[in-house]
């Protein structure tokens, strides 16, 4: 059987597809069809209700829905642009789903509003795919990083490493007002593949992005991994040390609590198939 978070994940997100009220009855009915009979425990339901209450009492106005026990409910005139939705449409479609765009840029884009609204400072995607409009070329998206951190001095590189990226996705760096060092910074990556994030994070080193400009910055540097998915203690334990955090899913919410009119756009399309998502 599932786990007690899998399946609230999957109520949740099937009660937002349904776009009316779930009662507990009907949350009996749907787990007893569902779940093979020897490992259904009359307790069961009851349990996942007591975890989407606690996820109300951690995210409370972050969190887009309402349960009083007994019925839940979807909270505000636009949950789709909530980033509790579109994580949960990441944690629980199909990957077939769920494009580069979904995956790189919007989750990315969140992730650094969130490490920015958590540390405070300036914050840069630096990931790719990182061409726009703004950074045609890599050469570009590295005078902004030297912008932000300026004792780097002259840039290295006129080209990304095999046409990515330096090793990760998001920078983040925080000044005091004489906009001199030491400075605060952090880089950041992230990873939306259920089956092997537990494997990505620290795959490179920070020390090996600062070789892409003629000095390393003087400041405090930390990194962190976000993820949409919840993490439980023992997840926590393998991605955490004295220098790197954990964004999970609730810590993202928290400080980035609505996501972007094209994640809210891509969330709609997905309804139907989040009324497909089962529960276990």
């Amino acid at each position: 059987m599932k786990s007690i978070g899998y399946i609230a994940d999957a109520v949740e997100f099937r009660v937002w597809a349904r776009q009316y009220p779930y009662t507990f009855n009907d949350l009996e009915d749907d787990l007893k069809a569902a779940i093979d009979s020897d490992e259904y425990a009359e307790s069961l339901p009851q349990n996942v209700m007591d975890e989407i209450r606690e996820r109300k009492k951690t995210l409370r106005d972050s969190y887009p829905f309402e349960s009083d026990g007994y019925n839940l409910r979807v909270l505000g005139e636009n949950p789709n642009a909530s980033t509790y939705m579109f994580c949960l449409g990441l944690s629980l479609l199909p990957a077939t789903f769920i494009e580069n765009e979904q995956r790189c840029q919007q989750f990315e884009t969140i992730a650094m509003r969130a490490a920015s609204g958590f540390f405070g400072g300036q914050p840069l995607r630096i990931g790719a795919p990182w061409r726009s409009e703004q950074t045609p070329e890599y050469r570009v998206l590295l005078e902004q990083v030297v912008n932000l951190i300026p004792e780097l001095g002259e840039r290295m590189r006129e080209v990304a490493p095999d046409g990515g990226d330096g090793g990760w996705d998001v920078l983040v760096v925080k000044d005091f007002a004489d906009n001199k060092f030491p400075r605060f910074i952090a880089l950041g990556n992230c990873a939306t593949g259920l089956t092997n994030w537990k494997r990505k994070g620290k795959e490179t080193e920070p020390d090996y992005i600062w070789t892409f400009f003629a000095h390393t910055p003087k400041g405090v540097i930390v990194t962190f991994f976000a993820v949409p998915f919840i993490m439980d203690e023992d997840t926590r334990l393998r991605k955490t040390s004295t220098s790197n955090l954990t964004f999970d899913r609730f810590r993202i919410c928290e400080h980035a609590p609505t996501s972007s009119n094209d994640a809210a756009a891509w969330l709609e399309s997905a309804r139907d198939a989040a009324l497909q998502v089962p529960f276990n």
